[in-house]
């Protein structure tokens, strides 16, 4: 996955329901060493990073107070996907993952790495909106 790819799975895969979330993608940032974009609503922000050299990416949810972000390593108030996923993963409904799966039907991955950020895209849509109503 280059940064181009990375662009399209952000554009194709968060964009769509974060912006039914009040989201809005704030202007990328693509170098060498990663591949950012950040998607800011009205109390949270939302954090996708991939740095190609370690194959690390990054889902992180910031509160916003006061146009201010919650520290980074607070993961009370800046969960990580993963944290979000042992929180409410189990709470989705089989009806819930049908729905969720169909709206990535036109989301294509080409290789491991757009798979591992589709994924992501796929487990934020049914998480966050349970965690922002929480």
């Amino acid at each position: 996955m280059n940064g181009q790819d990375f662009l399209r799975i952000a554009n194709e895969a968060f964009v769509p329901f974060l912006k039914g979330l009040g989201f809005v993608m704030d202007e990328p940032s693509i170098s060498g060493r990663f591949y950012r974009v950040s998607f800011t609503g009205p109390a949270h922000a939302v954090l996708v990073s991939y740095e190609p050299g370690d194959d690390a990416l990054f889902v992180m949810v910031f509160s916003r107070k006061n146009g201010e972000l919650s520290d980074i390593d607070d993961r009370t108030k800046t969960p990580r996907l993963a944290d979000l996923n042992s929180r409410y993963m189990a709470t989705v409904t089989n009806e819930e993952r049908t729905e969720n799966e169909a709206a990535f039907e036109s989301v294509a991955a080409s290789d491991e790495e757009e798979r591992l950020l589709l994924k992501a895209a796929k487990e934020l849509r049914v998480v966050l909106p349970k965690y922002l109503g929480s």
